[in-house]
């Protein structure tokens, strides 16, 4: 089983670096201040040796010159813990991240997000961040 895990974690390297060598990420704009940016990511945890395929789209709205928001969630693609696959999505109502970031100035910038379950009619704890960069 450990060369398995050794495989695969070399095999999703290499993928890795050849995706990363031929395409750049970029988000597509749909509309003006309208983007989509989705992100598919493999994850491998070695001790436990599983594997999950993930895609998250998420749509991003220049609201001003410095605010931006955006809407996304989180789908399971693949996972081979209990062969979950994205039919198995189709089951239940996704959970929205919600986002909106405000850059002050280019050092500072404030963030409130949460997530909202839709099939619950429930939200998370609201999170507040002020950032510092240098």
């Amino acid at each position: 089983m450990r060369i398995t895990t050794i495989a695969t974690a070399a095999l999703l390297a290499l993928s890795s670096a050849t995706l990363a060598t031929t395409a750049t990420a970029e988000a597509t704009e749909i509309a003006p201040r309208l983007s989509l940016d989705t992100e598919v990511k493999m994850t491998h945890m070695v001790d436990a040796e599983t594997n999950v395929l993930t895609i998250n789209p998420e749509f991003t709205y220049a609201a001003m010159p410095k605010l931006d928001l955006s809407v996304g969630t989180t789908f399971n693609l693949w996972e081979d813990v209990t062969d979950t696959n994205f039919t198995d999505e189709l089951d239940h109502m996704p959970i929205l991240e919600l986002e909106a970031e405000y850059a002050i100035s280019d050092s500072w910038e404030l963030e409130g997000s949460m997530n909202y379950d839709l099939e619950k009619g429930e939200r998370s704890d609201i999170k507040l961040v002020a950032s510092f960069s240098f």
